[in-house]
């Protein structure tokens, strides 16, 4: 006698392979109704945002930013470390030293925080970026100044900061932020520097401008290398997919001896 089991709807009696039931009042087999369908599951709530650093990170990011977001945080803990260094080298006064240190440390402060995200695997926003790079501009504007226009040295900073720039922004930003410093730097020189220093002035702009194309002439093709190497490597898992989706042709059976 075959075994049966007790029908899920009632006390019925169902086949063995379950798709069959005794129904006693017709004295008659009868097909088991397919199961109704799952309720539909609730949508999924999306988690609280997470407070803290990371709550200024956002998904606005561009992917050739995230890249060189790394370059802008090292350069600008070069650009940091130096300048406190040649703050203590030959301070002009204590008021000096003191506008420096404060500019420096506030730089620091929101290096630190760039940092800290790149370090969670959490890049800032583009807009946070943008502006972090505007700041660099404007504390080494502020150190030009203080230290008497053209005669600084401070100007070197101006190239740290544009290498970073470049290697990061898209092409418009990075010429959009290279004419701000050429041009604040331009008006600093021709108010501050004598008659016979032009040329020089003209050279260190020229330098300015040269940095910033190259460096990124250098990220447009380190960009362009990077989209073929993801195209090859999509273009390959589509090809082992293609090849585990095709069935293998049926081998002749080999005799047993």
């Amino acid at each position: 006698m075959s075994s049966t089991q007790g029908h899920p709807q009632g006390k019925h009696l169902v086949s063995p392979d379950g798709k069959w039931y005794w129904d006693g009042m017709a004295q008659e087999w009868k097909p088991v109704a397919a199961p109704s369908a799952a309720a539909p599951r609730p949508p999924k709530t999306e988690p609280a945002p997470e407070r803290g650093l990371s709550s200024f990170a956002g998904t606005v990011r561009s992917e050739d930013l995230a890249h060189g977001q790394t370059v802008l945080v090292w350069a600008r803990w070069i650009l940091i470390g130096t300048g406190l260094l040649l703050s203590f080298w030959s301070p002009q006064s204590l008021t000096t030293l003191q506008i420096q240190l404060a500019a420096i440390i506030a730089l620091a402060f929101g290096n630190f925080y760039l940092h800290v995200q790149l370090l969670r695997g959490h890049p800032a926003l583009d807009n946070v970026v943008y502006g972090a790079s505007a700041a660099d501009i404007a504390v080494i504007t502020a150190l030009v100044l203080v230290q008497g226009g053209y005669p600084s040295p401070v100007f070197i900073f101006y190239f740290a900061a544009i290498v970073g720039i470049s290697v990061a922004f898209p092409t418009w930003m990075t010429a959009g932020y290279t004419a701000i410093v050429i041009g604040i730097y331009g008006i600093i020189c021709l108010a501050t520097a004598p008659g016979d220093a032009y040329p020089a002035v003209f050279t260190r702009l020229l330098m300015i401008a040269a940095i910033a194309v190259c460096g990124n002439l250098f990220a447009r093709s380190e960009s362009n290398r990077r989209a073929d190497a993801i195209r090859i490597h999509d273009e390959h898992l589509d090809e082992v997919e293609q090849e585990s989706s095709v069935p293998q042709a049926a081998k002749p059976a080999v005799p047993v001896a």
